[in-house]
């Protein structure tokens, strides 16, 4: 699901137009942006016309500046995209109609369409619409109200919060009595254990738990698609669910409650990997079955390409432990949303590309969902290890040039380099070990292969840059993955 799903015709043709300018973040010509989203001039300029209104009602943090021929969003660094996308979202029908429902208990259609001035025809046609995207978190709208496992609901209004809402918004109304002598009490016995959007994310399902609970007969209700499997359950974090506070005014002695909160603590990423506590409450949960198996498919397939003992032990413990997390949600809790559309994927160098769709091929038994989940949870980890290995292209540098000179040109090269690979330039000397030489003579090294060697056309200008930084890409790529 994505957010700009929320949106009417009308109000989602504007979404993508700022969309497009964000993206671009410079000057755009009206007949290329008019042929980009399939619009006729005429349309664009009116919702060129509309969103500049929608500015205005911003404090002119953003503005927009277009003439018969050229548009350009202006900002002033002061405002996020989601508070502009927030003010189309919080207007809408079905955004609405969804606060709605976690607002209050199952109410008639007649009542419903009265209470947001359609007909009933429309407000059937809104509800298919939601319905259709709301089947990727397996829940559905029934009899004016949503019906499913518990623990989907309360994910699905996570999300919903999370990514249609701008933060400042959620810090202002994620409070209360309840709410924060909870988190007081959690985070003073741990010794703050959540990262800082983890402890905003977590107060969020606190106040849906809090909704929920004054709207629904939850003991009619079924929390979980399937036992909980509570062999591997962290005492430490399930005792400090059993305080009496929680249990009287939080859970109200349901126990499923209690369940559901340390599922949700142990799988909604909101865990700080570098305090202890929260290191014993995921290692616990790492010896679950369906969790230890897919941890350790993601090493033994990362294993055949990148050289492990180049990992530092804090960052071997830290992807161990995102890895749980990701994994205990991926078995846990279903659906997905995104802030805006998906767009097109990265280009991956071909070593990147190789491990990324092994990940991603499923073991037999397994659904696409497999794929969609993981797809955007292992590739930022991927990232992270290329960018914690230690390993570095050693380069010998051999210009047929003074010292002092040479040292200009290195410091030169250093600076031309592409960020996300690891270089080590050194003035050559015969008999040390490389991995690569730049030089501008045409000779022989003992050290390299030919392969291994970059001759300069000129030193003297930057015609070389480019295929340099490709040499050195492909054989830092080479080197890093085995």
């Amino acid at each position: 699901m994505e957010v700009f799903d929320l949106l009417e015709r009308v109000e989602r043709r504007q979404a993508l137009i700022i969309q497009q300018l964000i993206a671009r973040q410079e000057q755009f010509d009206l007949p290329t942006l008019a042929a980009q989203l399939q619009l006729d001039r005429s349309t664009l300029r009116t919702d060129l016309t509309a969103i500049k209104q929608v500015f205005q009602q911003l404090d002119d943090k953003i503005t927009l500046q277009f003439d018969s021929n050229q548009v350009r969003l202006v900002s002033t660094g002061q405002i996020s995209v989601a508070t502009i996308y927030y003010q189309y979202l919080q207007h809408a029908v079905k955004y609405q109609l969804l606060l709605y429902l976690l607002q209050h208990s199952g109410t008639s259609k007649t009542h419903l369409a009265r209470h947001f001035a359609l007909s009933v025809s429309t407000l059937n046609r809104r509800i298919h619409e939601l319905n259709d995207l709301l089947t990727e978190y397996d829940i559905q709208i029934k009899n004016g109200r949503l019906v499913g496992f518990e623990s989907q609901i309360r994910y699905f209004y996570l999300h919903l919060f999370w990514f249609t809402r701008p933060f400042e918004l959620n810090q202002q109304e994620m409070t209360g009595t309840l709410i924060d002598t909870v988190m007081k009490k959690i985070t003073t016995q741990f010794a703050q254990p959540f990262t800082p959007a983890g402890d905003m994310c977590l107060r969020i399902w606190l106040y849906i738990s809090e909704k929920r609970r004054h709207t629904t007969e939850l003991a009619a209700v079924e929390f979980f698609a399937e036992p909980i499997d509570f062999t591997t359950t962290s005492v430490k974090l399930m005792k400090a669910f059993s305080d009496p506070y929680f249990d009287q005014y939080l859970f109200e002695h349901n126990r499923n409650e209690r369940t559901l909160l340390y599922m949700f603590v142990q799988g909604g990423l909101v865990l700080d990997t570098h305090n202890h506590d929260a290191q014993s409450f995921i290692s616990d949960v790492a010896q679950q079955n369906g969790v230890r198996q897919l941890n350790q498919r993601f090493i033994q397939i990362t294993q055949q390409y990148f050289d492990f003992d180049q990992l530092a032990a804090p960052f071997k413990r830290y992807l161990i432990d995102t890895l749980t997390q990701i994994h205990y949600n991926f078995i846990h809790f279903h659906g997905l949303f995104h802030m805006t559309q998906q767009q097109p994927a990265v280009t991956l160098n071909s070593y990147l590309a190789a491990v990324y769709q092994r990940l991603l091929q499923p073991e037999v038994g397994t659904t696409a969902v497999f794929t969609k989940y993981l797809s955007w949870r292992y590739l930022p980890l991927l990232y992270l290890m290329m960018h914690a290995s230690q390993v570095h292209l050693r380069v010998g540098c051999d210009f047929a040039v003074e010292t002092s000179l040479a040292s200009v040109l290195i410091n030169q090269i250093r600076g031309a380099l592409p960020a996300n690979i690891k270089v080590e330039l050194r003035r050559y000397h015969a008999g040390s070990k490389y991995d690569v030489v730049l030089t501008d003579m045409c000779k022989g090294y003992q050290e390299v292969s030919t392969d291994q060697i970059f001759i300069f056309l000129n030193l003297q200008n930057e015609v070389d840059l480019p295929p340099l930084a490709t040499f050195l890409t492909d054989h830092y790529f080479n080197k890093l993955f085995k």
